[in-house]
């Protein structure tokens, strides 16, 4: 079989509400950080065609200037949508426990409902530049599409 090459494409976009109180901390390092759940609703039909909803809560981290101002724009129940990235990140618990945890790494924020603006709260460039670890290098022609 051929090698292709698969283009390297994690982004996702959702909607819904914030399920919790969102609350600004800080790293040892003091960077600050964000970590709330977005209800992000689906409708159904079920077996006797009536309607449903079902719910997904999906974790959610945002850093520096985002965390910021996600923390001083949104609160519980706001609606938002949501542009990141999935990563998965392995751990373990006080009681010696392995665990995995999802979460999307929010790349962008939009509040489709604002509270009050804080004094000196600003809303974060569109542009947020990456950690060097992070920087993705584009060295893509039309002669790697594979179609």
């Amino acid at each position: 079989m051929a090698d292709l090459k698969v283009p390297r494409l994690n982004k996702c976009i959702f909607s819904g509400r914030i399920g919790n109180d969102v609350e600004l901390k800080y790293t040892p390092k003091g960077t600050p950080v964000v970590r709330f759940v977005v209800a992000c609703d689906r409708r159904y039909k079920d077996e006797t065609e009536q309607w449903q909803t079902a719910t997904s809560w999906i974790d959610c981290v945002a850093w520096r200037k985002w965390a910021e101002f996600i923390a001083n724009q949104t609160h519980k129940g706001s609606a938002v949508i949501v542009e990141g990235r999935i990563e998965t990140r392995n751990w373990t618990d006080q009681n010696n426990q392995n665990r995995k945890t999802t979460e999307v790494i929010v790349d962008v924020l939009h509040s489709l409902e604002w509270k009050p603006r804080e004094e000196g709260a600003t809303q974060p460039n569109e542009e947020v530049p990456l950690p060097a670890e992070e920087t993705l290098h584009h060295n893509t022609t039309t002669d790697d599409v594979p179609f």
